[in-house]
């Protein structure tokens, strides 16, 4: 929906960090401020879906205006809120990583933690760089960046990261048998990489990997992901998500990581 951005420009300094840290603890309410695409603000949607939280997805009415009332002018900002007290946390990393802690998605120890945040920035890695090196690059070099990314960042992380997949039994996850924030982040990683006007080149070394063919295909079953899925909502980002990245020097504001 539309929505009106508060302004957040300025972190929270005179509630004490004890109140604020309850507002995290036991939230009764989320919005979630991204543009209406998927791309960097698909996983925090899919964190809030998996946790079962009340939670509402609103787009900025003028993103050149409205980027100054957030805490670093990028999106996703994550509006946490309980009672009269709010809580506003910006940065993709820092709105993933506190969402997957707070539904149980970053493992059972500090060991299981670090490697779930391992793969998961390994998979952020990859989407930082596709995006820098052929999304935003110019035309005339695009096709060439393409070319470069495929033989090397992509096949890289496709031939690593399908070892680890399969060193974990090929069960769709990669730590023991159980979802994890890194399991959402690769899966909506392969999923941006579906929606891009090159995708079938892309999916057809992706294809050759079964083990991340199974993480997608897990992912997208688990079935509030998949009741997500079917809603109208997420069918209208999907197509624009799409039409978008047909040509994304067309927007005035355009996802950033």
């Amino acid at each position: 929906m539309v929505y009106s951005t508060p302004d957040a420009a300025h972190i929270d300094r005179t509630t004490p960090s004890s109140e604020l840290s309850q507002v995290m603890a036991h939230p009764e309410s989320f919005r979630l401020l991204y543009f209406p695409v998927e791309a960097q603000g698909q996983t925090s949607r899919d964190l809030l879906t998996y946790g079962g939280a009340n939670w509402e997805g609103v787009y900025p009415q003028n993103w050149l205006e409205e980027k100054g009332k957030t805490p670093f002018g990028f999106v996703p900002v994550l509006y946490i809120n309980k009672g009269d007290k709010q809580v506003v946390i910006s940065e993709t990393h820092a709105v993933e990583n506190y969402l997957a802690k707070h539904f149980g998605l970053m493992g059972d120890n500090e060991y299981e933690e670090t490697l779930i945040r391992a793969f998961h920035c390994s998979s952020t890695t990859l989407f930082i760089n596709f995006q820098t090196a052929v999304v935003w690059n110019m035309a005339e070099v695009r096709e060439k960046a393409l070319e470069n990314f495929k033989a090397n960042k992509l096949a890289h992380w496709v031939k690593t990261h399908e070892r680890h997949l399969m060193d974990n039994g090929n069960n769709g996850h990669y730590l023991g048998n159980k979802m994890s924030l890194a399991d959402i982040r690769t899966a909506n990683l392969i999923k941006h990489l579906s929606f891009q006007p090159w995708a079938t080149e892309l999916m057809d070394i992706i294809s050759q990997a079964p083990a991340l063919l199974k993480l997608m295909d897990t992912v997208e079953n688990d079935p509030k992901m998949r009741q997500w899925k079917n809603s109208d909502e997420a069918k209208k980002l999907a197509t624009s998500t799409k039409a978008f990245f047909v040509n994304p020097f067309a927007a005035s504001g355009r996802p950033t990581a």
